[in-house]
């Protein structure tokens, strides 16, 4: 068996390998579609890469014959950037769509509908997103009316499964649309505790009570609103940590530039990349996360700070709410703790840390996510080998 990954370059790359490969050794061969052959996150020993240039950024680049080799192709993502890649996959070929979310919120809902009040003030000062938009929307039209691409829609209708982040998602983007098919739906998550998320960090716990806000230079972190508060509440004499790696970097210049403003020497931003084990030991001190996102987003984050015994506040909006709530796990809200801010001097009881290391150790084990790997990988073969299956597109 064969199974052919098609990534751009990103962090998540290296935890499917090391999954993908413990459930199916020495069958997975990844190929990289980025700018540079010099990857800047993935850290992968052995791939393939084809360089895109902006022109191209809507056409597929492997070609069919290519696709011809697999039993299986897997999208990690499903952006401008690989979407077209479905076009040339045959059709007697499974595909799975393992969603990040950036690649589905836009159909669930407006973008700009995701930010808070002063956030959107924010975003309309930063020219360059603005344009940087506005260019992608008009290349996008151009792109379909000559002829050079497909839209997305049309290309989410070809493929055979999608595993969004998290399992309620899965209905959401299905009703966003009057889809003519839909991928069945699949679970999937990136990263394991014990080979990626809280590696080296076995059985330790929080040792501080700094605050964590936010997990990128993302206008859909909030981070405005969350700053305000903390500035109204009276917060000082403690450090506050903003991540800020990736993501727009005009946005999070902002950010920096406020922080500083609102919270001088205790405010850290985190502006450069850093290895997993370097970026635990430095939000290991947070006590408290606030996520102040309306859609789910930094799920990896959150899960480390469960498992270190973290009080974490999130939107009621935000889907990875009722999902950790449903999974029994101890989370406020970001609109509980505006009413009551005591929340913010109040540690999780030993027994509330115990419960949520124990959750989230399940659900995110390598055991789980070799079984869940598995599963999807004897669901697509499944289907690819039914005789009467219809083509992509078919109702």
């Amino acid at each position: 068996m064969k199974i052919l990954h098609i990534a751009s370059d990103n962090k998540f790359i290296d935890q499917a390998y090391t999954v993908f490969e413990k459930a199916f050794p020495e069958s997975n061969n990844f190929i990289i579609i980025s700018k540079s052959k010099n990857l800047k996150y993935a850290k992968l020993k052995k791939y393939s890469h084809i360089k895109y240039t902006v022109s191209q950024i809507r056409r597929p680049r492997v070609g069919k014959p290519e696709y011809k080799k697999y039993d299986l192709v897997i999208f990690h993502s499903f952006g401008d950037l690989l979407y077209p890649e479905i076009f040339n996959v045959p059709d007697e070929l499974s595909t799975v769509w393992i969603g990040w979310g950036y690649d589905y919120y836009d159909l669930i809902d407006n973008p700009t509908n995701l930010l808070l009040g002063e956030t959107k003030k924010v975003a309309a000062q930063s020219y360059k997103s603005i344009i940087r938009s506005t260019i992608s929307k008009v290349l996008r039209v151009a792109f379909k009316f000559a002829g050079i691409s497909k839209s997305r829609e049309k290309a989410i209708e070809r493929l055979s499964f999608f595993s969004p982040v998290l399992p309620n998602e899965y209905d959401m983007v299905l009703r966003s649309r009057n889809w003519q098919s839909f991928p069945e739906h699949a679970r999937w998550n990136y990263g394991t505790m014990e080979d990626h998320l809280i590696k080296g960090f076995e059985g330790e716990q929080i040792d501080g009570n700094a605050i964590l806000v936010g997990n990128s230079a993302s206008l859909t972190c909030n981070h405005k609103e969350t700053f305000d508060f903390l500035v109204k509440i009276g917060v000082e004499n403690r450090k506050v940590i903003a991540p800020l790696s990736y993501g727009d970097t005009v946005y999070g210049e902002k950010i920096i530039a406020l922080g500083k403003k609102y919270f001088g020497s205790d405010f850290n931003p985190l502006k450069d990349f850093m290895p997993i084990q370097d970026y635990v030991a430095t939000i290991k001190q947070c006590g408290y996360v606030i996520m102040n996102h309306k859609r789910q987003q930094a799920v990896g984050n959150i899960v480390i700070m469960l498992y270190l015994g973290a009080r974490v506040f999130l939107r009621e909006e935000n889907p990875t709410f009722p999902f950790l709530k449903d999974l029994g796990v101890e989370i406020s809200s970001v609109q509980e703790l505006e009413k009551d801010i005591s929340l913010l001097d109040t540690p999780l009881s030993t027994e509330e840390k115990e419960r949520n290391k124990r959750l989230v150790s399940d659900y995110w084990s390598r055991e789980s996510g070799i079984a869940r790997t598995k599963a999807l990988v004897a669901r697509a073969l499944s289907l690819a080998n039914k005789s009467n299956r219809m083509p992509r597109g078919s109702v």
